[in-house]
C-alpha cells in the first residue's frame, strides 16, 4: 500500500511540474510574440511618421521648383507640367524595381523581427 502512495504521489508531483513548465512555455512565448508585436508596430509608426514628413517636404519642394522652371520658362503651368512629367516617369521607374528594392527588404525585414532573436 506504501508503494502506491509513493508513486501515486510521485506522478501528481510530475503532473504539477510538467504544468507549471507548460505554464512557464506558454507564457514565455507570449511575451515574446507581444514583444515583437511591439516592435514591429513601433517601427510601423516610426516609417510612417517619417513618410509623411518627407510627403510634406516634397510637395513644398515640387511646388518651389514648378514656381522656378514656369518663371524661368514664363509659363506657371509649364513648371507645374515638368514637375508632374518627372514624377510620373519616377513612377514608372519605381513601379518597374519595386519587387526588387522595395517589397523584398520590407518582406526580409519582417521576416527578422519575428524569426531571428536579437
Amino acid at each position: 500500500m506504501e508503494a502506491i502512495n509513493q508513486i501515486k504521489h510521485k506522478a501528481e508531483d510530475i503532473f504539477e511540474n510538467t504544468t507549471e513548465y507548460l505554464e512557464a512555455r506558454w507564457n514565455l512565448a507570449v511575451l515574446n510574440a507581444s514583444s515583437k508585436t511591439a516592435d514591429a508596430v513601433s517601427t510601423i509608426a516610426t516609417t510612417l511618421v517619417i513618410a509623411v514628413l518627407g510627403m510634406i517636404i516634397l510637395i513644398f519642394f515640387s511646388v518651389g521648383v514648378a514656381l522656378l522652371i514656369g518663371e524661368k520658362l514664363n509659363s506657371p503651368s509649364s513648371g507645374f507640367f515638368y514637375v508632374g512629367l518627372f514624377y510620373v516617369v519616377m513612377g514608372i521607374l519605381i513601379y518597374a524595381i519595386k519587387d526588387k528594392y522595395i517589397k523584398l527588404p520590407i518582406i526580409n525585414s519582417f521576416i527578422k523581427k519575428f524569426y531571428y532573436e536579437d
